[in-house]
């Protein structure tokens, strides 16, 4: 892996230099291309690393997410990935609203990159905030599941009950909205509610308090490993193409430090693979400690969503388009809010070229 990381970033350096000249289409193909790339690169020895190439060891100043949201890129920073490829971070850890957080921050000039919802970013950019959407997060799908209690046992049950949504709009909620529809069951034989996120809406679902709920792993595997629960769907199974996860980054970096930004960008899809591929074991083990759950339980969440971790990096305009009908047919954002001019695939695109990486999607 080692020869892979020094191939690859001589390869980032070298293409620093072009940015300027780079497209934003989208590349196409398959997923085997990322192997084919890892192969590549261990035949090149005489590349030097991250940081003999490009100068110093940079730092940058993020606010990156937490929970299985954040597990991947967390654990690669612990576990020093980053570090070997010549790159530090000043994190700021986010409040409940990290979205919110996120705008105030890049707003105030006091972070560089950040990774969350696009659909909170876009409208916050369309209406002044300065910054763009720079590439996906490691998985960009609606990993949310959709958990009932034991007296519920398909979605026609759900008529009359209380269903957890996260919050009162956004992605989660829309997806509980479409899995009802899709199943038969109208809005308004159900009683929608705004039960938070992570443990807070797995208490809620414990409690009583809700009698199903969507919500993040591990807590879908985590409630039927406790027979508390269990899983009626999972919400990108009925809305596959809503994204849900991007990377930011504000104007001053894109245009003050360009060859910084893509050293991160591309590094981030490199760790994420190195995880995946070298590391999987030791990252169930961590993110089980992170998230006070057995591996058994957090070994079979992180399994369950493996389809949608694609690392793959160029913004797909077309769930950008999707994702805003969604917002819009919902009234979330305003009609006249528009993603275009929101986002850049420059340096994603590069970051996919350099690593050898297809579109997965790719028709």
């Amino acid at each position: 892996m080692k020869k892979k990381v020094f191939s690859v970033l001589l390869t980032v350096a070298l293409a620093t230099g072009v940015l300027a000249g780079c497209g934003s289409s989208a590349a196409t193909g398959n997923n085997a291309a990322t192997g084919a790339a890892q192969n590549e690169g261990s035949q090149t020895a005489s590349a030097t690393t991250a940081g003999e190439e490009s100068g110093d060891t940079i730092v940058i100043r993020s606010c990156f997410a937490t929970g299985m949201t954040g597990a991947v890129n967390r654990f690669a920073i612990e576990k020093g990935l980053y570090k070997e490829l010549g790159i530090e971070f000043e994190n700021v850890e986010a409040s409940a609203d990290t979205n919110s957080t996120v705008m105030s921050l890049i707003t105030r000039g006091e972070i560089d990159v950040a990774d969350g919802d696009p659909s909170s970013y876009i409208p916050g950019i369309y209406n002044g905030v300065p910054a763009k959407l720079v590439g996906n997060m490691w998985r960009y799908s609606g990993c949310y599941w959709l958990v009932a209690n034991n007296d519920i046992q398909d979605f026609s049950d759900l008529e009359g009950k209380k269903v957890g949504t996260a919050g009162a709009s956004g992605g989660m909620r829309l997806s509980v909205l479409k899995m009802l529809e899709k199943n038969g069951v109208s809005t308004d034989n159900v009683d929608l509610i705004a039960n938070g996120v992570y443990q807070t809406a797995y208490a809620s679902l414990t409690s009583g308090e809700v009698d199903a709920t969507i919500i993040h792993n591990p807590y879908a595997a985590l409630a039927e490993a406790d027979g508390t629960g269990h899983i009626l769907g999972r919400a990108w199974d009925y809305i596959p193409d809503y994204y849900t996860g991007t990377i930011i980054a504000s104007n001053s970096f894109i245009e003050n430090e360009p060859e910084k930004l893509q050293r991160f960008l591309t590094a981030y899809y490199q760790v994420h693979e190195e995880v995946k591929n070298d590391y999987f074991d030791e990252f169930v083990a961590w993110a089980a400690k992170e998230m006070n759950t057995s591996e058994e339980v957090m070994r079979k969440a992180i399994e369950s969503e493996i389809d949608v971790w694609l690392d793959y990096p160029v913004i797909p305009e077309d769930r950008l388009a999707t994702t805003f009908e969604y917002l819009k047919e919902y009234g979330w954002v305003d009609e006249n809010v528009s993603y275009e001019g929101t986002y850049t695939n420059e340096f994603a695109q590069v970051a996919a070229d350099t690593l050898g990486m297809t579109d997965p999607e790719a028709k």
